[in-house]
């Protein structure tokens, strides 16, 4: 049997309506690679994943020396028990580790940041994938109170006490990339580089009453990151998705109205997520909220910026 999971399963899993094509999880009790041989005869081409050096397969195995020797794989080894709803048959011979057990594996060995991303991700409107845009859209793959029972569930296991503790600074129904990157920053802890403000709302949407229709360009508004009690809004504006004439004219009006209706509205670009600008940017939602930020030391401000590229 062979297992896909990591970045593999999570390419997988970015296509939308997967989880309905694959229905329940399943139960195995042989879900490990056995052999090279196997991998390599099993058609993997015909699920859309082709292993090479720049994109290697991303495999599960039961032990250390189970383990394949190419730069076309790479193995996870994964010795404890699998929590109920880990693996969905693929196709014949090819398993799929769940989204829920992406996150147990990452945060068996990857830092807190990188966690949170990832678990944002499963609880997000997108996966990222290879293509020149990053990530494709799709449906919401579970709740946090789905994933956070998963996790207890697997209490015991490597990485679940660091799951279930990242899960506290992830926000669900980002919708990219550049919306999850901002969040993390600005809500995790300055002793993990962040600025700490409180947990935001992503992609709500912002209906005018009648008294303001006036004043409204649109019906209502959907917004990236909001604090809805203190009418703080943040719009994340990609380089590739806001340069149109037609989304920049939406884009303003959308602007102009939300400020009209008495809403605080910040932009962030990519170039904003860096040094000193962010220092200011917090300062500005600081002001916004009515609370005092307190900057992060820089080189903890640098280190999670490195953890989410």
């Amino acid at each position: 049997m062979v297992t896909l999971t990591d970045i593999t399963a999570m390419r997988l899993w970015a296509h939308d309506g997967l989880l309905r094509k694959l229905g329940q999880p399943v139960t195995c009790a042989d879900w490990t690679v056995s052999s090279a041989r196997e991998l390599w005869e099993t058609d993997l081409g015909q699920l859309g994943e082709l292993a090479t050096k720049e994109n290697p397969i991303h495999v599960l195995v039961d032990a250390p020396e189970h383990r394949i020797q190419s730069d076309r794989v790479v193995c996870h080894v994964w010795s404890g028990r699998l929590p109920a709803g880990s693996l969905y048959q693929l196709a014949p011979g090819v398993l799929v580790t769940s989204p829920a057990f992406c996150c147990l594996l990452a945060a068996a060995r990857q830092s807190v940041p990188r966690v949170v991303a990832l678990e944002m991700e499963c609880l997000g409107l997108y996966g990222r994938v290879p293509i020149p845009r990053g990530f494709l859209d799709r449906s919401q793959l579970m709740s946090t109170d789905e994933l956070r029972g998963y996790l207890l569930d697997a209490q015991g296991c490597p990485g679940s006490r660091k799951a279930l503790d990242a899960l506290e600074w992830a926000c669900e129904r980002s919708r990219s990339p550049l919306e999850t990157k901002t969040t993390i920053i600005l809500v995790l802890p300055r002793r993990l580089g962040g600025y700490g403000l409180p947990l935001p709302t992503l992609n709500c949407r912002i209906w005018p009453s009648a008294e303001e229709l006036p004043l409204s360009q649109f019906a209502f508004y959907e917004v990236d990151i909001s604090w809805v009690e203190r009418r703080t809004v943040v719009e994340c504006d990609s380089y590739a998705n806001h340069v149109s004439p037609q989304q920049l004219n939406h884009d303003a009006m959308k602007r102009n109205s939300l400020k009209a209706l008495g809403w605080k509205v910040s932009s962030v670009t990519e170039g904003q997520l860096s040094g000193d600008a962010l220092d200011v940017l917090a300062r500005q939602l600081g002001r916004d909220l009515g609370i005092e930020v307190r900057m992060p030391p820089p080189e903890r401000r640098d280190w999670l910026l490195g953890q989410i590229l």
